[in-house]
């Protein structure tokens, strides 16, 4: 009988977070390119384009795809000071930055969450030059986003502790940089 792999529904997530991110960017895209047609061929922009743009796609660009992006190892990751460690004290300093970096998303995701909810209870609404646009779905993108990727994060740091460093799964959270620092060390 085939285990159960956490990974995989959290990548299917974290890919399907992916997606909606790159489909609010395409549809940014098409609505500003629409605004500024319509103001442009019919002196009529399109009412709303500003506050859908600021509250809905860039909040969805932004925060959607963090689950993929971690699992897929895109952050950043910057070796000034670690770049000759190895070993226990290179795995010693993932785990700690790991459980951070938990810590940190943990309270984010709550606080984000208790200001959607209060949001969403008043039906948050931003106005327009003619009419008002409600707002507080899009408080839900950073929850969401911020909740997958600390569900990433979680699994990680299970997997790292719980098979000690040096261990394929360690990978996960290991700083791939080893690789990537050899490629693109200045020098």
């Amino acid at each position: 009988m085939a285990s159960f792999k956490p990974e995989r529904p959290l990548k299917r997530l974290g890919e399907g977070l992916a997606v909606a991110g790159g489909v609010a960017l395409v549809l940014m895209m098409l609505h500003i390119v629409a605004d500024v047609a319509t103001k442009f061929l019919f002196n009529d922009p399109i009412d709303g384009t500003t506050e859908i743009v600021a509250a809905y796609y860039m909040v969805g660009v932004v925060f959607l795809p963090l689950a993929y992006v971690t699992f897929a190892e895109g952050h950043l990751i910057v070796e000034l000071f670690t770049g000759r460690m190895s070993g226990r004290p290179l795995a010693a300093l993932v785990g700690c930055a790991g459980l951070v970096t938990l810590a940190y998303l943990l309270f984010f995701v709550y606080y984000t969450g208790v200001e959607a909810l209060r949001r969403t209870r008043e039906g948050e609404a931003w106005e327009t030059s003619v009419d008002l646009v409600a707002v507080w779905p899009s408080r839900w993108f950073l929850t969401i986003g911020l909740g997958a990727m600390a569900l990433y994060v979680a699994l990680a740091l299970v997997r790292h502790f719980g098979r000690g460093s040096g261990g394929p799964d360690s990978a996960t959270l290991e700083v791939r940089a080893r690789d990537a620092g050899e490629r693109g060390r200045l020098t």
